[in-house]
């Protein structure tokens, strides 16, 4: 994990705590700017690349948004105002990176947003509940 210093955003992850089996997960990264002035940042990607890491609670990677994509190297420079966030979305369609569907359980749900440093900003894990189809 990339250390924050003052002048580093803030990045989360938005993740609804339990869905039903098969339902489509929203997924919101969100970068702040929580300082009181201008915040500078250098994203790669066109459009901004951001990954999402599904993992089972033992650390077992089962989805992961940028496997196997291919990411531009275009270098955006984007400027964030105090207090202003940025959101980047995607869905997780309950897959594993094979393309089957996961099972029931408990989930750890992590973001990377990829920058021009040596490693991505990365957001606390979230826990995720994929419920049966008889706990609906």
């Amino acid at each position: 994990m990339t250390p924050a210093s003052v002048d580093s955003p803030t990045v989360t992850l938005e993740v609804p705590s339990e869905v039903p089996a098969g339902a489509p997960v929203p997924l919101t990264l969100r970068v702040t700017n929580p300082t009181d002035r201008l915040l500078t940042l250098y994203l790669r990607g066109r459009p901004v690349a951001f990954d999402v890491v599904v993992a089972q609670t033992d650390g077992t990677v089962v989805w992961r948004r940028l496997a196997g994509a291919v990411i531009t190297m275009v270098l955006q420079v984007r400027t964030l105002a105090p207090g202003e966030t940025l959101e980047l979305k995607d869905t997780w369609k309950q897959t594993t990176k094979t393309g089957t569907r996961v099972r029931p359980g408990e989930y750890l749900v992590t973001g990377e947003l990829l920058t021009d440093g040596p490693r991505p900003l990365v957001t606390p894990s979230v826990p995720l509940r994929i419920l049966s189809a008889a706990r609906r």
